[in-house]
């Protein structure tokens, strides 16, 4: 595991910075038995940036970053996900009709699951690169979800996009958000009736931003308002909890 990590800690070290933000989110319709309270507050840092050979995105969720409350209700998730894209790796093209490119993922995430138990993921696997009209960008994965306190392995589907509307300085829009899935079989124990259906999950968080501080002082992507709508089927894999909120969302970019 410390081979891994250091791995992980020279490619970032290597990236070259192209974008790193922190947003704060609040929603109040929350389920109640998963470790926090219905009405939370929620600070996510993210962190971009372009390497030699592919890319490397960094994120950590916070939830009631200022509470003076040390219970469950604060709790913690990120991970780093670097690429390595075989085009830049092998020196050959590795397009194909609407894929631009396929590269190599690998995924560290840690958390604190239900406010009760930490929890960590990795994830082997590919990504690609599409070229959708219309999108920024979109990309799709496909990785193998591993946890080391399960048996066995999971496969997970996953994608991410960004949409940008632009049509003079007050008006312009950004769509993005991403999604993972499981619909197999996942890594728990089949024998385990505390997990959902052995494994089967969906988490998704699209978001609607308004580019409030290309208006203000004519520089794009630096301040967004909006609204992100998170919704998870059997969140952390436990079952029939399902959830679903719509959260008020301020972006910051540096």
């Amino acid at each position: 595991m410390k081979i891994k990590f250091v791995l992980l800690l020279a490619i970032l070290l290597m990236a070259e910075v192209h974008a790193a933000s922190v947003s704060f989110l609040w929603g109040n319709n929350f389920r109640e038995d998963l470790g926090y309270e219905k009405e939370k507050l929620t600070m996510t840092i993210e962190h971009f940036a372009l390497w030699e050979l592919g890319t490397v995105f960094y994120y950590y969720d916070i939830t009631e970053p200022f509470s003076k409350n040390n219970g469950d209700s604060s709790q913690f998730f990120g991970g780093i996900a670097p690429t390595v894209s075989l085009s830049k790796l092998t020196g050959r093209d590795w397009s194909w009709k609407f894929i631009r490119d396929i590269s190599l993922r690998a995924e560290l995430e840690n958390g604190s699951g239900s406010g009760n138990n930490s929890f960590r993921n990795y994830f082997y696997g590919l990504q690609y690169d599409l070229a959708v009209p219309g999108f920024d960008f979109f990309s799709l994965n496909t990785v193998l979800r591993d946890n080391p306190q399960s048996r066995g392995v999971g496969l997970q589907i996953g994608g991410f996009w960004q949409m940008t509307w632009e049509y003079g300085p007050w008006r312009r829009f950004k769509f993005t958000g991403f999604f993972a899935t499981s619909p197999w079989d996942g890594d728990q124990d089949p024998e385990d009736t505390f997990f959902a259906k052995r494994g089967r999950y969906l988490t998704t968080q699209p978001q609607f931003l308004y580019d409030l501080g290309n208006g203000l002082w004519g520089k794009p992507n630096r301040v967004e308002v909006g609204i992100e709508y998170a919704y998870f089927i059997n969140r952390y894999q436990l079952k029939d909890k399902d959830e679903q909120s719509a959260q008020v969302m301020a972006k910051f970019t540096f």
